[in-house]
C-alpha cells in the first residue's frame, strides 16, 4: 500500500507498508534502542543518532538522524517509550551488520516531527532472544544479523590486551621545489594506532546448554566489577544486539560498537522469567561463577572437534584455517635472537634503541626489562617436515621458564642458543595448533605460525582415543632422516624423500643379510679381512645396505664406511 503525500493527512502506516522514497505520512512506533554513533569523517563532527523501532504488529525498522539536527529539535527520546514520527525518507539499509531483518531504513531530516504519545494497548517487544543451543550448533545463524541472548554466567577469563597494527613514517627534505636533491632526512618513526581489550566468558540457559561470549573495550569494566563480586545469587546477563563471531570453528556472541547493550541482573520481566525457568533446586546448585582460565584444548580432542592433519596435507587447507599436527621437534633453526624486548602491556616488539623508552603502540614506559621468546623449530610428522614459528606463550609452556629467567641464567654462557632450550625442545613430541597458509620465509621448508601447543598427557590420551594416531610414525621419519642438522641438511638438499607410511617389504631378507655381515666381521681378524677384501676387489658399506626399502625403522644413515666380508661366489 503506497503512502499518501498530502500534508493534511493524518494517516499512520505499518512498517511493512512503507515504500522507498519520501513519506509525508507517519508511523507509530516504540523505541527499542537509542544510541549515538560517533562520526567517521572530520566533516561530520557530531555523528548520528541511531534508533531501532517496532510498530503495532511488532515489525522492526532502523532509523538514523544527524545528531546536530536532533539537538535542535529538543526532543527527549527514551528507550521503551512510544512516538509518532511523520515526514521522513525511506531508503535501503546498506550497513554490514543489520539491527533488523528489514532491508529498508528511515532517514529523519529537518522536516521530520517526533511526538511522544501514550497507548496502553500498544505491544512491547523489546527483545527477540535466540536459543543458545541453536547458535552454538550454527542452526539458521546469519553472520550479518544482530541478535539478543540471555543466560547465566558460568565462567569468565580475565581481560587480555589486544594491540592492533601500526605503521611507520619517515620525513625528509629536498631542494629545488618538488624534484631535487635530498638535503636531510629523519629516521622512520612508528605511528601508533588504537588498541583495545577483550574478555571471554561462557553463559548457559535454563537447560544448561552453553555458549561463548566476548566483550571488547569499554564494555568490560562495568561487567567485570560485577563478575568479581562474591554473591550467592546467580549472575544473569542479557546481551541485546550482539554480533556473531567465528573463531577456531567456534561460534560466539560479541558486542559491536555502539549498538550493543549489556544488562546484568536487571529488574525487567525477562530476567524474572529466566529465573523462574531455572527452578529452586537448580538455583541453589548453579550459582557460582568460575574465575579461572579454562583449558579448552582437552575438550577439543575429547569431543573430536579439532582438525588434525599431517604436514603434507596443509597445502590444501583454506586461507586462515586452524589445524593441529602431531609432530616431533628435530631441530632448532633459530641461530640467534631467540628473545626480544617487548612492552608489558601490549607485548609489541620494541626497537633496540636504549634511548627510546616509550611504547609506540600504547604509549607505556614499561618495556625496559621485559623479554619474550621467538624461536623457529623444525618439526617432523608422518607426512613430512616443516618450520614452525613459536612465540612467548608456546615456548614458555614447552621450556618451563620465561624468557627473562632463561636470559639471566645463560648471560655468561656465551652460546647463541642456551643448552637449557635445546635440552627442553629437542626430540619433544608436541601437538601444535597452526594457522594456514604457510608464511614467507628464507627457509627451504614451509613455515607456519603456531597458535597453541599441548603436551599434557590427558590431552594425548584424548587425542589417541578419538583420532587413533599412527604410533611411532614420527619416530620412523626422523630415524630415516637422521637427527638435528643432518636431517635438516638432507631435507634442504633434496637428496632423500622419505615416505613414513610406506610398507616395509622383504624385511626378513635384509635382516639376514645384515646379521651375516656383522657375524663374519666379528669372527675374522683384521688381516684376514683385508686379504679377503683384496680378493673380492669390492667394498660394501652399511649405507649401501640401508638404501633399500627393506631397512628397519630404527636404522640410521652413517657416513662412516664399514668393511664386511663378501663371498665372491654369491
Amino acid at each position: 500500500m503506497a503512502a499518501s503525500y498530502s500534508m493534511s493527512s493524518l494517516v499512520y502506516f505499518n512498517i511493512s507498508e512503507l515504500q522507498p522514497g519520501r513519506n509525508t505520512d507517519g508511523v507509530k512506533v516504540r523505541v527499542i534502542r537509542c544510541y549515538r554513533q560517533p562520526p567517521f569523517k572530520k566533516t561530520d563532527p557530531d555523528g548520528t543518532l541511531e534508533l531501532v523501532l517496532h510498530d503495532e504488529i511488532e515489525d522492526r525498522i532502523h532509523a538514523t538522524m544527524d545528531y546536530g539536527l536532533f539537538k535542535q529539535k529538543k526532543v527527549d527520546i527514551v528507550e521503551g517509550r512510544l512516538y509518532k514520527i511523520r515526514d521522513f525518507m525511506v531508503a535501503h539499509d546498506m550497513t554490514s551488520c543489520r539491527s533488523t531483518p528489514n532491508p529498508l531504513k528511515l532517514r529523519l531530516y529537518k522536516y521530520t516531527t517526533i511526538t511522544p504519545f501514550e497507548d496502553s494497548d500498544f505491544p512491547t517487544s523489546m527483545y527477540r532472544f535466540r536459543d543458545l543451543w541453536e547458535i552454538a550448533n550454527d542452526i539458521n545463524v546469519d553472520n550479518f544479523q544482530l541478535l539478543d541472548v540471555i543466560g547465566r554466567v558460568v565462567s569468565y577469563r580475565k581481560p587480555t590486551f589486544v594491540a592492533k597494527c601500526s605503521t611507520r613514517r619517515m620525513d625528509f627534505t629536498i631542494a629545488n621545489n618538488v624534484i631535487g636533491r635530498v638535503v636531510s632526512y629523519q629516521k622512520p618513526t612508528f605511528v601508533a594506532k588504537c588498541s583495545t581489550r577483550r574478555m571471554d566468558f561462557t553463559i548457559a540457559n535454563t537447560e544448561n546448554r552453553k555458549l561463548g561470549c566476548s566483550l571488547w573495550g569499554d564494555y568490560i569494566d562495568p561487567v567485570l566489577s560485577i563478575f568479581e563480586q562474591e554473591d550467592s545469587k546467580p549472575l544473569i546477563i542479557c546481551i541485546q544486539f550482539g554480533k556473531i563471531t567465528r573463531y577456531r570453528d567456534e561460534i560466539k556472541v560479541a558486542n559491536t560498537f555502539h549498538i550493543t547493550k549489556v544488562t546484568l541482573n536487571g529488574h525487567g520481566g525477562v530476567f524474572k522469567t529466566f529465573l523462574d525457568g531455572m527452578g529452586e533446586q537448580e538455583l541453589a546448585s548453579q550459582n557460582t561463577v568460575i574465575a579461572e582460565e579454562i583449558d579448552d584444548i582437552y575438550a577439543l580432542f575429547k569431543h573430536k572437534k579439532a582438525s588434525v592433519r599431517t604436514i603434507d596435507k596443509l597445502a590444501g587447507a583454506k586461507d586462515g584455517a586452524i589445524c593441529w599436527i602431531d609432530g616431533t621437534i628435530f631441530e632448532i633453526q633459530t641461530k640467534a635472537d631467540w628473545y626480544y624486548r617487548s612492552c608489558k602491556s601490549c607485548f609489541k616488539k620494541m626497537p633496540r634503541d636504549e634511548n627510546n623508552r616509550q611504547c609506540f603502540i600504547c604509549g607505556e614506559d614499561n618495556f625496559t626489562d621485559n623479554f619474550r621468546y621467538k624461536i623457529i623449530v623444525g618439526v617432523a610428522d608422518s607426512g613430512g617436515c616443516a618450520s614452525l614459528l613459536m612465540w612467548d606463550s608456546q615456548c614458555t609452556t614447552l621450556i618451563g621458564k620465561s624468557a627473562k629467567e632463561m636470559k639471566r641464567l645463560t648471560e655468561k654462557s656465551g652460546k647463541l642458543i642456551p643448552f637449557e632450550i635445546e635440552d627442553s625442545l629437542m626430540d619433544k613430541r608436541v601437538l601444535f595448533e597452526i594457522k594456514c597458509p604457510a608464511m614467507k620465509s628464507n627457509s627451504d621448508l614451509p613455515q607456519f605460525k603456531v597458535e597453541r601447543v599441548a603436551v599434557a598427557q590427558d590431552i594425548f590420551d584424548a587425542y589417541a582415543e578419538k583420532y587413533t594416531p599412527s604410533k611411532g610414525s614420527t619416530t620412523e621419519c626422523l630415524n630415516e632422516l637422521g637427527t638435528g642438522n643432518e636431517a635438516s641438511s638432507r631435507l634442504r638438499k633434496g637428496k632423500e624423500k622419505v615416505d613414513c607410511d610406506e610398507t616395509l617389504e622383504n624385511e626378513s631378507d635384509a635382516e639376514e643379510e645384515m646379521k651375516l655381515a656383522e657375524g663374519e666381521d666379528e669372527a675374522e681378524s683384521e688381516e684376514n679381512l683385508d686379504h679377503e677384501d683384496s680378493e673380492a676387489g669390492d667394498d660394501v658399506t652399511l649405507k649401501d645396505l640401508q638404501g633399500k626399502k627393506s631397512i628397519k625403522p630404527d636404522a640410521k644413515y652413517s657416513s662412516r664406511k664399514k668393511r664386511v666380508k663378501v663371498n665372491p661366489d654369491n
